[in-house]
C-alpha cells in the first residue's frame, strides 16, 4: 500500500491473511479479499485512525468509519473489475464488520487482524505512540480474540518490554 501513512500496512495486510489461513485453511476467495483489504482505507485516503485518535474511548465510533470506508472502496473495486455480485456483497459484509465480528467467518477475520496486529504491529505501535496508548490497544485487541486466538497470541515471543506492556494490560482486564 504505497500511499499509507502506516510503514507496516502491506506486512500486516499479508500476515492477516497468512493467519486467517491458518484458523481456516479452506478459507474462500472472499475470506482471503477481505483479509488482505481490510485495511485499505489507510492506502486510499491516508486517514490512519487509532494513531489520529487523541480520546481512545471513541474507538468504537473511529474502527466502525475505517470498516465502512474500507468496505466501500474494495467493493468498487471488485465491481471496476467484474467479480461477480455474491462475493463483493461477502467481501463487504466481512470487511465491514471486522473489527466487531458477528458470524463465524467475521470472527476469524478479526482474530486474524488481531493476532496479525500482536505478531508484527505492536513493537511499531509502541514505538509511535508510547505505553499508555500501547496498553489501551492491546487491550482492544486482546479483548475482542476468540479463545482459540488468544492462544496463539500467548505463545508470540515479544521482546522483553513489550511483553511487560502486553502482560499489565492483560492483568487490567481481569
Amino acid at each position: 500500500m504505497p500511499n499509507s501513512p502506516l510503514d507496516f500496512e502491506l506486512k500486516h495486510s499479508k500476515l492477516t491473511l497468512k493467519w486467517c489461513l491458518y484458523l481456516k485453511p479452506d478459507a474462500d476467495n472472499a475470506l482471503q479479499i477481505a483479509a488482505l483489504a481490510h485495511d485499505i482505507d489507510r492506502a486510499v485516503t491516508g486517514i490512519t485512525e487509532t494513531y489520529d485518535l487523541k480520546d481512545y474511548s471513541k474507538i468504537n465510533e473511529f474502527k466502525a468509519e475505517h470498516a465502512k470506508r474500507s468496505a466501500k472502496i474494495i467493493s468498487d473495486l471488485m465491481k471496476k473489475f467484474e467479480f461477480d455480485e455474491k462475493t463483493i456483497e461477502k467481501v463487504n459484509r466481512l470487511v465491514l464488520n471486522h473489527e466487531v465480528g458477528g458470524d463465524k467467518e467475521t470472527n476469524i477475520l478479526m482474530d486474524a487482524d488481531s493476532i496479525a496486529y500482536f505478531d508484527y504491529n505492536i513493537n511499531g505501535y509502541f514505538k509511535k505512540n508510547g505505553k499508555e496508548k500501547t496498553k489501551n490497544k492491546v487491550k482492544f485487541m486482546y479483548r475482542r480474540l476468540s479463545e482459540k486466538a488468544k492462544k496463539l497470541v500467548n505463545e508470540i515471543e515479544f521482546e522483553q518490554e513489550i511483553k511487560d506492556l502486553f502482560q499489565e494490560a492483560i492483568a487490567e482486564l481481569k
